[in-house]
């Protein structure tokens, strides 16, 4: 006996559509698990607290340059501070005196940009300069700024590599100081 032409074709034509339907039920579940799957954030709570230590250590010399700061334009979106409130207690209480606190939502801006938010932007007086958020393969965070206060100026520069979300990160001068926390959303 001998087997009809078409059947070859319709078992051709039916695992076609076996296959559509599976492929359908696989972009459908696709669909569905989407929104469980973790999700990059769209921006940042970077958070700042700006504190002064006892003495003039490392004054820079009235006659010594302001330091140019430049690509202080990053446009932030100012929010409430949060992680860093109880820390001023705790300083006062070791008696570092507060000399400003901001946070603010943004974008991490491309590595090695070094773009970033002024101090002025954020409110902070007696405080000029930026801190740089960007991103790369991690998070990088960095501060260079002027401080002036008691008639004295201090310039605090550092960038930090690798940043976790979450974690306080310590910028160390020997008159003044910077924590830094950034969360993601």
């Amino acid at each position: 006996m001998t087997v009809p032409q078409g059947l070859p074709r319709m078992s051709r034509m039916k695992r076609t559509g076996e296959f559509l339907r599976h492929l359908w039920l696989l972009v459908l579940l696709c669909g569905i698990a989407a929104p469980a799957l973790p999700q990059t954030p769209s921006g940042y709570t970077v958070e700042i607290l700006v504190f002064r230590h006892s003495g003039d250590a490392g004054a820079m010399e009235a006659s010594e340059a302001r330091p140019a700061i430049t690509g202080d334009d990053v446009q932030p979106t100012v929010v409430a501070t949060s992680r860093l409130a109880g820390s001023v207690a705790r300083l006062n209480r070791n008696g570092l005196r507060v000399l400003g606190q901001a946070a603010w939502r943004q974008s991490p801006a491309a590595t090695n940009s070094r773009r970033g938010v002024s101090a002025a932007r954020l409110g902070l007086s007696g405080i000029s300069g930026k801190i740089v958020f960007e991103r790369g393969q991690f998070l990088l965070l960095g501060v260079d700024l002027v401080i002036e206060d008691g008639g004295k100026r201090f310039h605090i520069q550092e960038m930090r590599r690798q940043v976790k979300a979450g974690e306080v990160q310590y910028f160390d001068h020997p008159a003044v100081g910077v924590l830094a926390v950034v969360t993601g959303e």
